[in-house]
């Protein structure tokens, strides 16, 4: 039992210094050990250990995601009626309804190959077996109007022919002698569509009188640029009649030139002057249709078409007054300039194109070589 005087448990002495500061002994002042401060090199492995955990967190919690979606996805697949593995595919369309495709692009040649549409198969789903055949993906269409592709010089008309009126007559040399590299010319004053499927014998100036189809099928040119049109449509309300003869004429050129690439020109319209004065067939708006019409045709029928009527239309869609000739009709010089212009700008791309030296797509013969065994 603890006496009075006993005052409880024993602390142990600290041992205490004094010193005497005016007249007064006072303790001195403990001294405590130094803060230990975290070097760099601790920091760095505290970061590194807190991002290491970070990362193991991300971790599980992608590992959890995971495996509830097999999870979510095995009850989804269980609950699904299962799909008998004979059941027939079925289409809504007819059997008998087919997807033709417009032929596709010419090759890296300039060739347009063959002219007829290819058959890709019956429209929607089918069961293809070795007795029905096989269907195929159609490849994509080409552009309704051959673009602006690079600029060739006059040599690429080397190989070419151009079919046409008196517009196309210009380039004769009795006529304007314009520079088309040496291209064969069959530019005939006053012919429709109708003259070369009928085997008319129609006056050259340069050669004379001839059959346009005979001489193209002499020539067998690589390309045949065809501008027909204007003579045929001065009169409204022959529509019908002249896209008949159009067809038919492109497809009497294919049989002759099995191996040609077409471009198919638009046909020009008429000043606004002389389209409300004399020539009301060649009004924009009635051109626009037939346009689009011989562009279908094209189509069909694998031809390059040019969309030559933008590239002479004033702001009204009508002939330019800064190109044409005062009937309204014809070209100038410059007018013919402008188209030879245009041709040079629109080709189909291959690499062996002549294209003028600084244009967008030019080689250097040393280039050439190089990429000779690249189709």
């Amino acid at each position: 039992m603890p006496t009075p005087n006993d005052r409880g448990p024993h602390r142990p002495r600290t041992n205490i210094q004094y010193h005497v500061e005016n007249g007064w002994v006072v303790p001195d002042q403990p001294q405590t050990p130094p803060r230990r401060t975290s070097t760099q090199e601790q920091r760095r492995a505290a970061a590194r250990r807190a991002r290491a955990k970070r990362r193991r967190r991300r971790q599980l919690a992608l590992i959890g995601t995971a495996c509830g979606i097999l999870v979510v996805s095995g009850v989804i697949t269980a609950l699904l009626p299962a799909k008998g593995a004979d059941a027939p595919l079925t289409s809504d369309a007819p059997a008998n309804t087919r997807l033709v495709a417009p032929v596709p692009y010419a090759g890296s040649n300039g060739s347009a190959g063959t002219a007829q549409a290819l058959n890709w198969g019956t429209v929607g789903p089918q069961r293809q077996s070795a007795d029905t055949g096989y269907t195929y993906t159609a490849l994509p269409a080409a552009p309704a109007a051959l673009p602006e592709f690079g600029r060739v010089d006059t040599s690429w008309f080397a190989d070419a022919a151009f079919l046409g009126d008196s517009l196309t007559a210009g380039f004769c040399a009795n006529e304007y002698n314009i520079d088309v590299g040496g291209a064969l010319v069959c530019g005939y004053e006053g012919i429709s569509p109708n003259t070369i499927v009928n085997r008319a014998t129609v006056t050259s100036p340069d050669r004379g009188e001839e059959v346009p189809l005979d001489v193209l099928a002499a020539a067998q040119p690589a390309k045949l640029y065809i501008l027909i049109g204007t003579n045929a449509l001065v009169q409204p309300g022959n529509d019908d009649s002249f896209l008949a003869y159009y067809g038919k004429m492109l497809d009497d050129l294919r049989t002759a030139l099995p191996n040609t690439a077409f471009y198919v020109q638009s046909v020009l319209p008429a000043t606004q002057e002389k389209a409300a004065d004399s020539l009301p067939g060649l009004a924009p708006d009635r051109l626009a249709v037939i346009n689009a019409a011989i562009q279908q045709l094209c189509a069909e029928r694998g031809c390059y078409y040019l969309d030559l009527s933008a590239e002479f239309a004033d702001d009204a869609g009508y002939l330019s007054t800064e190109f044409s000739q005062p009937d309204g009709v014809h070209l100038t010089v410059s007018g013919y300039s402008r188209w030879v212009s245009y041709l040079c700008t629109h080709v189909p791309y291959s690499k062996d194109n002549p294209y003028q030296a600084g244009s967008t797509y030019y080689l250097s013969d040393d280039m050439k070589n190089l990429l000779s065994d690249i189709p």
